[in-house]
């Protein structure tokens, strides 16, 4: 198994260059005597001129008739970068609900060219797209979203519970490489209590809950993190590369959990990211930022993982089991999504183990469909569920049960359809013996072969897919 997870960090040097920053890796024990106050109003503020910059809120909420819902919503802009500086690119404001009693969903996006309509301030989160704003600064955030083709409007004040937390912080820096074009800064804030309303045709609920917070800037082209504006870029790009994959194998191998062997490839991970979020009733907290590359889909895989008990001190883990339990078949692009999955994560003296289902229906995006005879098709999925699992240590062992949420984005190529290989081995003391999966949507079969001992079994068959 050791030989296989040196042979993968070694790929993992050259190709981990192309991670969306925000699925890179994330901040460490965060103490705020050591480093001060995470963020500053300059941190907070636009970054203009810039590659891409983004703010992000996720909340959970009850409202006054007991329903519950969710929300989330995306300000955004990215620009083209050139030798010379960066010219005129795309802005957007995205902004999603479900209901979780009636599974209803809203979504609903506004495309612009950018610099336009989307106005931004330094200094400050001061936003206004449309009739649409967000305005603040940490601790305390007000956000009015209003969408004309639902008669839907959003009206919260998010106050932070827990501390920022910058990403990269351990094994970074805080510096987030794109590629060889550029690199960026991102955090999040996993806790903010929120109080509002929700205003649907004309008919307002009040609204309470949870919700979660990221900002990401980053002076790079996010369309083409390969070119290369300068050797210092470079390098610092192949250094990150380093860095990474040092510190994620040192977790790995010091802290590996003790899971089968197994290897699962699969067309549907060439490139992209699935981002997670769980906040559970006891007040501990979880996000996920995974990249998704070389197209492994479960076993040991790059990942990494803050867990934080209080919002204040969060653990940064890279030593994470991912098994999928359920995928969905997105038939448009020929891939599997995973909509439940369990993981096992471990870390000095202690373990989490996680169960993540999907409970809301999906909201769909591709870049296609404003973007037409693209060769890599970019799609992205959300969607809203529910968490459950332990936390356990030399003292203790804690259940978790809580709500979040799960986007998953897949860079795909139009030429290449689905394919996966699954390998696992059968160890004591459920049996001895191996499985052997091949899935070919090109040649329109699955062969599957399954021999175990203790008791014994036999499985062979070829079936049309």
């Amino acid at each position: 198994m050791n030989k296989k997870l040196i042979a993968f960090a070694f790929f993992l040097l050259f190709f981990s260059l192309v991670i969306f920053p925000q699925a890179f890796c994330k901040s460490p024990l965060f103490e705020e005597k050591d480093i001060g106050f995470p963020i500053t109003p300059e941190d907070e503020g636009d970054h203009y001129p810039c590659g891409y910059e983004l703010w992000f809120y996720h909340t959970q909420l009850i409202l006054e008739n007991g329903q519950l819902w969710d929300t989330c919503t995306t300000f955004a802009y990215c620009m083209n970068k050139t030798k010379d500086g960066y010219i005129e690119g795309v802005s957007f404001i995205r902004n999603r609900l479900w209901n979780r009693q009636t599974n209803e969903c809203f979504d609903y996006l506004k495309l612009d060219n950018f610099p336009g309509i989307f106005n931004i301030t330094k200094n400050e989160i001061n936003l206004t797209y449309y009739n649409s704003s967000g305005l603040g600064l940490y601790p305390n955030y007000y956000f009015y979203i209003y969408d004309d083709i639902h008669n839907i409007e959003t009206d919260f004040y998010l106050h932070a519970t827990s501390l920022p937390c910058w990403i990269a912080q351990e094994c970074l820096n805080s510096t987030l490489n794109w590629g060889f074009s550029g690199s960026g800064k991102a955090y999040f804030i996993p806790i903010l209590e929120v109080n509002g309303n929700i205003i649907i045709n004309n008919i307002t609920y009040n609204a309470t809950g949870f919700a979660y917070f990221e900002h990401d800037f980053a002076d790079c082209n996010f369309g083409n993190p390969f070119a290369i504006y300068s050797l210092k870029e470079f390098f610092q790009g192949l250094q990150s590369a380093f860095s990474y994959t040092k510190w994620w194998l040192k977790q790995v191998l010091w802290y590996r959990p003790m899971v089968a062997p197994s290897w699962h490839r699969s067309s549907d991970y060439l490139a992209g990211w699935i981002w997670n979020w769980m906040v559970f009733e006891n007040g501990y907290s979880v996000v996920i930022f995974r990249p998704v590359l070389l197209r492994f889909s479960a076993g040991i895989v790059p990942i990494v993982l803050y867990f934080s008990k209080d919002g204040v001190n969060y653990s940064e883990i890279g030593c994470v089991y991912w098994r999928n339990i359920r995928e969905k078949y997105i038939e448009r692009v020929d891939i599997y999504i995973p909509i439940e999955f369990e993981i096992i994560a471990c870390k000095e003296d202690f373990k989490l183990y996680l169960t993540y289902n999907i409970t809301t229906g999906l909201t769909e995006l591709y870049n296609i469909d404003w973007v037409p005879y693209v060769e890599r098709v970019k799609c992205t999925f959300y969607c809203c569920g529910n968490a459950t699992g332990y936390y356990k240590d030399k003292t203790s062992e804690v259940q978790l049960c809580g709500l979040g949420a799960l986007e998953q984005t897949r860079c795909i190529l139009n030429i290449i359809k689905h394919r996966s290989r699954d390998i696992e081995l059968i160890l004591p003391p459920n049996g001895f013996g191996m499985s052997f999966r091949l899935r070919s949507h090109r040649l329109g079969f699955e062969r599957y072969f399954k021999i175990q001992f203790f008791p014994f079994e036999f499985i062979f068959y070829l079936k049309h897919v």
